[in-house]
């Protein structure tokens, strides 16, 4: 059976529903006080991609040359398509920022999480100044600077 004499595009393989590509972002998981850095960062890149992939889809069939009705017919179809999944790309950003913006509010988002680096730096600043503050209280800070010595005299 050819697919113009078909009543309905399920009947064509060729013709499958572009809205059955539509990834649906409202499947992500909502955000709770279990969130991760990491899980926000995926989140984040997820949404961008899906907004730049929306984009260039809207690009690419625009600029196509077409000029039969049924072209343009199917093209207009697409940009619809297209510029629906481009705008819940960008709501669901939104939805992410508001989410973050709560988080941040009510203290469940951790702003300042360390990595490995970040702990050995901090474990590597207590340990000097843990020797600088004994230093001082041993008096070895005393031999460095003979100024204070010299004032504390005349004083």
């Amino acid at each position: 059976m050819n697919c113009r004499d078909s009543k309905t595009d399920q009947d064509c393989p060729d013709h499958s529903d572009p809205l059955s590509e539509v990834v649906e972002l409202s499947e992500q998981p909502e955000m709770d006080s279990q969130v991760t850095p990491k899980a926000l960062h995926t989140r984040i890149n997820t949404d961008i991609s899906q907004l730049l992939q929306r984009f260039e889809n809207i690009m690419a069939t625009a600029t196509a040359q077409n000029t039969t009705h049924t072209s343009t017919a199917v093209e207009t179809y697409q940009l619809d398509v297209e510029s629906t999944a481009l705008v819940r790309a960008a709501e669901d950003i939104l939805s992410l920022t508001r989410t973050m913006k709560e988080m941040w509010l009510f203290g469940k988002l951790d702003t300042i999480g360390e990595d490995e680096r970040d702990k050995e730096r901090r474990e590597k600043l207590e340990k000097d100044v843990a020797a600088v503050q004994k230093a001082i209280e041993d008096g070895g800070l005393a031999k460095l600077a003979p100024f204070n010595q010299a004032s504390n005299k005349e004083g």
